[in-house]
């Protein structure tokens, strides 16, 4: 069979600085690289550093990015597109122009006899209480049709780029206490008879077997450029050069 790939945290920012274009070009290159091998791949969250779609706008830039997607799709590719902790509003655009298919938290499906189970992961750490709390406020219905209406999309992005906690603050942040949660986590789904599961978020890859069950987080795509990839026998965790 042909191969399934996951990623997360992109982070692209809504910009044309240098380390976004780089960023870019090295995921436009990776598509390029996979595309012959691949059947679907799997956006963890955290594609963009801030993604919302108005209901007549949507943010002018990585046109070529979308133009990429498009074209894989065409070719049979599917892409799935989860929301994060950065993507507000993934809507028609995404779906009915570009055909991606967008899935709010979390994503299951099968092959053959074996389940995954994929999530961006943030709100799974005990520690991350406080978040949890506020991602309800931030991702109502009231909220999103509030930000829809009231705020111009330029000064809407402004906003977003200031408050969002750019993509730069995960090279420093050290998450390191979370990994036995999200370990934990993992289990508690190989305790439903999943067989794989897929988080993001930390922006630390990592691999951990647990009874012939697999945990993978897929790291970033800011100083890792890792991924995973599952050939219809096993699970891998590699990194792009």
């Amino acid at each position: 069979m042909k191969k399934i790939y996951f990623i997360s945290d992109v982070h692209l920012a809504l910009d044309r600085e240098k380390d976004t274009i780089d960023r870019k070009n090295k995921l436009l290159s990776f598509l390029e690289y996979i595309e012959d091998e691949a059947s679907k791949i799997v956006f963890a969250g955290d594609l963009f550093d801030f993604w919302f779609e108005w209901y007549y706008v949507i943010p002018g830039f990585h046109f070529d990015l979308f133009s990429k997607f498009k074209e894989m799709i065409k070719n049979g590719i599917e892409i799935v597109y989860l929301t994060g902790n950065h993507d507000f509003h993934l809507s028609d655009f995404l779906t009915k122009e570009i055909g991606m298919n967008c899935i709010d938290e979390t994503y299951t499906f099968e092959v053959g006899e074996k389940k995954f189970f994929v999530a961006h992961g943030d709100g799974y750490a005990k520690v991350d209480s406080g978040y949890r709390f506020l991602k309800k406020i931030l991702r109502s219905k009231i909220s999103n049709f509030l930000f829809k209406t009231l705020i111009h999309p330029d000064l809407g992005i402004l906003f977003a780029k200031l408050t969002s906690g750019s993509s730069r603050k995960y090279r420093t942040i050290d998450r390191s206490k979370w990994r036995d949660e999200y370990l934990d986590f993992a289990k508690t789904k190989f305790m439903e008879n999943f067989n794989y599961v897929i988080l993001g978020h930390l922006h630390d890859p990592v691999i951990e077997e647990v009874n012939g069950n697999f945990y993978l987080n897929t790291g970033d795509w800011i100083n890792h450029f890792s991924y995973g990839v599952f050939d219809g026998e096993e699970l891998e965790l590699k990194y792009y050069k």
